[in-house]
């Protein structure tokens, strides 16, 4: 259900309760309004989830209780996030910058205001007007530099800029390195009570600016012969991807499926142009097989996400935050916030409404973590239909009278609609997980491939020969349990997973026209679509 469509039962239900409120304001005028103590919520694993810590009032305070979960056993000496921001700088996204309570948690001091900083390509352009070159045209060379090799003279504007970032991203480089990712959820200075939900995290971003920084770089020592060292970037960025998906959130997960699939597309290229000695490739293997665990989206589903509703209900039912602040930002003035905090919230057993909440996210845990995809799935569809249940009873007239019906409906009755709000699109973050696992298996079987071409020089007829000397098992497409689609083509092969839609597609992709969904390995990797 939109945020919108939510809103405008509310809209209809207030209207018909307008009166009523209208009536009250101007009969108790003269007199002073009572205060309303807060619904008194029980602490337990059933309703907060979270018993611990608590605020000053007796409430669950959830920024710290997340942080405390996915600091375990991070140090700073062992935490990537620390020399990341060695690299970034306090302020990744200009204005104030970080607060001294992020420093403080990361276990650092506060960064100075000036240092030896990653200088973002726009800014540094601006900086260099000698070099007359708009900001976007920089930009558009810096993706072209990404996607292929090149020679300093094609794009010496991204080769100067290259050279002033050496030494952040050298730091980026040692941070890599390193086994543990946390970045403290923090609110401001100015409200370091912030809600959960409303937490900036601008560090993110600039991960995924430092792998596009590294993935020109690696093109750039592609062409000029430099495969060692275009390995090395392409695997600080395959580390960094998977460092940026430890934290709590979806949004750093998916970040770092991003910078790995910028390092996949690296390394498929860095495999085509230059041919690898098996010593070399025995090197490569190794060291993607020692690459640090990816992050699973059930952690940040039954942890982080599911935090973040509880805090969101707690702060709704003490009146700090409103349902038309969750839905669209709108005022906090309008009818709907006044007759919410009014009259249906003090209706909501929230208790009731936890244990309800917490019930859905003890289920998208159970799904996510099922070990096989196809069983997965079929969970997962299941989840979805029953959802939209829940949205399609809220979209009826029915709701009206499920608010006018007493607490337990409207109990209900708001558990859904945070229910339709916020619970994030499983489906598709689960699929995205699954793409990257599957583009992972794509890329070992490339290397396995390669190692047969170095001993055959040819490639075989079917991927079934590869096993056992050069691979245990060749392993079937995730998406339907079927084996991998290959072909030998004149110049190498061509080999695709059906992806997430499950149909076969003929090894259209997305970049394709007419698009597809399927997942395709060509080796020799073809040039760049706007480049053929």
């Amino acid at each position: 259900m939109s945020r919108q469509r939510c809103l405008s039962l509310l809209t209809i239900s207030s209207l018909m309760l307008f009166g009523w409120c209208s009536a009250q304001d101007k009969k108790d005028d003269a007199k002073p309004k009572a205060v309303v103590p807060p619904p008194k919520i029980t602490i337990s694993k059933e309703t907060t989830w979270a018993t611990e810590p608590l605020r000053a009032d007796g409430t669950v305070d959830y920024l710290e209780a997340v942080n405390r979960i996915f600091s375990k056993d991070v140090t700073p000496e062992n935490n990537a996030c620390v020399l990341l921001y060695q690299a970034m700088g306090p302020r990744p996204e200009g204005g104030k910058g970080q607060p001294a309570a992020f420093f403080r948690r990361l276990g650092i001091e506060p960064l100075p205001d000036e240092g030896p900083y990653y200088q973002e390509l726009g800014k540094w352009v601006r900086e260099q007007p000698e070099l007359k070159v708009e900001p976007q045209a920089a930009y558009d060379m810096q993706g072209r530099a990404g996607d292929r090799p090149w020679k300093k003279e094609e794009f010496p504007v991204i080769a100067a800029w290259l050279a002033a970032n050496e030494a952040p991203l050298r730091t980026v480089e040692q941070a890599s390195l390193r086994s543990k990712y946390f970045s403290p959820l923090v609110g401001t200075d100015a409200e370091p009570d912030a809600a959960l939900i409303e937490v900036l995290l601008p560090g993110v971003q600039k991960s995924r600016d430092f792998a596009r920084a590294l993935s020109a770089r690696a093109m750039w020592e592609l062409a000029e012969g430099s495969q060692v060292d275009a390995w090395r970037d392409l695997m600080t960025i395959h580390r960094l991807g998977r460092l940026v998906g430890q934290g709590p959130t979806l949004i750093e997960y998916l970040v770092g499926v991003a910078i790995e699939s910028m390092s996949i597309n690296g390394e498929l290229r860095l495999l085509s142009e230059t041919k690898p000695s098996a010593k070399l490739l025995a090197m490569y293997r190794k060291q993607l097989d020692r690459l640090p665990p990816r992050a699973l989206v059930a952690d940040r589903l039954d942890a982080g996400e599911r935090s973040m509703f509880l805090d969101v209900a707690h702060r709704m039912a003490r009146g700090q935050m409103g349902l038309k602040e969750i839905a669209d930002g709108g005022d906090n003035n309008s009818l709907i916030e006044k007759l919410a905090e009014g009259a249906i919230f003090q209706m909501v057993d929230w208790d009731q409404l936890l244990k309800s909440a917490n019930k859905w996210y003890d289920r998208i845990a159970e799904v996510s973590r099922k070990p096989d995809y196809l069983e997965r799935s079929a969970a997962i569809k299941k989840f979805e239909q029953d959802l939209k249940q829940i949205v399609a009873k809220n979209r009826g007239p029915g709701t009206l009278l499920a608010l006018l019906g007493g607490k337990p409906a409207i109990t209900q009755t708001m558990s859904d609609v945070l229910i339709s709000l916020l619970l994030p699109a499983v489906t598709n973050v689960l699929s995205t997980e699954g793409r990257v696992i599957m583009r992972m298996q794509c890329l070992d079987l490339a290397f396995t491939l390669a190692a047969w071409r170095n001993e055959h020089d040819s490639y075989p007829e079917s991927l079934e020969e590869l096993a056992p000397k050069y691979i245990a098992k060749v392993p079937n497409d995730l998406f339907n349990g079927q084996p991998l689609k290959y072909e030998r083509i004149a110049d190498g092969y061509r080999f695709y997973s059906v992806g997430q839609n499950g149909k076969d597609e003929e090894g259209r992709s997305f970049d394709d026209q007419p698009q597809g969904d399927d997942l395709v390995v060509r080796m020799p990797v073809p040039p760049p679509k706007q480049e053929k």
